[in-house]
């Protein structure tokens, strides 16, 4: 029971976190493709990562200590990232289109990815209802935590997918890679009073990022609008 109630929280996050960048791209059948790629490249990195893992397990420099954490979080942050960028990009180059639009595709490739990511840890979660050790409180905050978690995947991605129509696409996946890092690094830091530190990190950065790409969404719509 907890992995369909994951499935479904995570499906509903995933809508909430694209539908204010998508639009009116909503209704546009590549949008939905993009976000159909998402899924799947979101199932191809957790087996890619996995894999990238046992090709360096015996590089025990990479592999041991500090060093192996920053080494996973890249590994899964690069590969994560150019996985999920193929749906929009490969959509611009099918059609060729604006910014908003753009940003829109990469956004719906964001939150497929993004649902991928965060069920097994709502399910995780989940399966915690009636424990001693957790309360309604803990339990809703856990819950919503993962939402703000599923936020980076769908920023970043709609980010590239702009700049998949409007150029600098190179620049934009580096920008994506680094960002990812970071918030994987973040989310690594010690938990306080049974609260992770890195999470607020994560929230300010993700939520700034979201909002900056709503407010060029809106713009780029204004000025399409104008020219036509």
């Amino acid at each position: 029971m907890p992995q369909y109630t994951a499935l479904a929280i995570a499906g509903f996050y995933a809508l909430v976190g694209l539908l204010p960048l998508a639009g009116r791209d909503l209704r546009r059948p590549l949008l939905w493709y993009c976000l159909l790629s998402g899924v799947i490249a979101g199932y191809f990195a957790r087996e890619a990562v996995k894999l990238a893992g046992e090709l360096l397990a015996p590089i025990s420099a990479l592999t041991t200590g500090p060093v192996s954490v920053v080494v996973a979080i890249l590994i899964a942050a690069s590969v994560g990232e150019l996985l999920k960028a193929l749906g929009p990009l490969s959509a611009i180059l099918m059609v060729p289109t604006n910014g908003p639009t753009g940003l829109a595709y990469g956004a719906a490739a964001g939150a497929g990815f993004g649902f991928v990511v965060i069920q097994q840890g709502l399910a995780m979660a989940l399966g915690l209802v009636g424990s001693p050790f957790i309360t309604p409180v803990s339990m809703a905050a856990a819950i919503a935590g993962w939402f703000i978690r599923l936020l980076p995947h769908v920023a970043t991605t709609a980010y590239v997918g702009r700049a998949g129509a409007v150029g600098g696409v190179g620049l934009a996946l580096l920008g994506a890679c680094t960002l990812q890092l970071g918030l994987g690094l973040a989310e690594r830091l010690p938990f306080v009073a049974g609260v992770p530190m890195g999470l607020p990190i994560v929230a300010i950065v993700s939520i700034l990022l979201y909002t900056v790409l709503l407010r060029a969404r809106r713009r780029g719509a204004e000025v399409v609008e104008a020219i036509r």
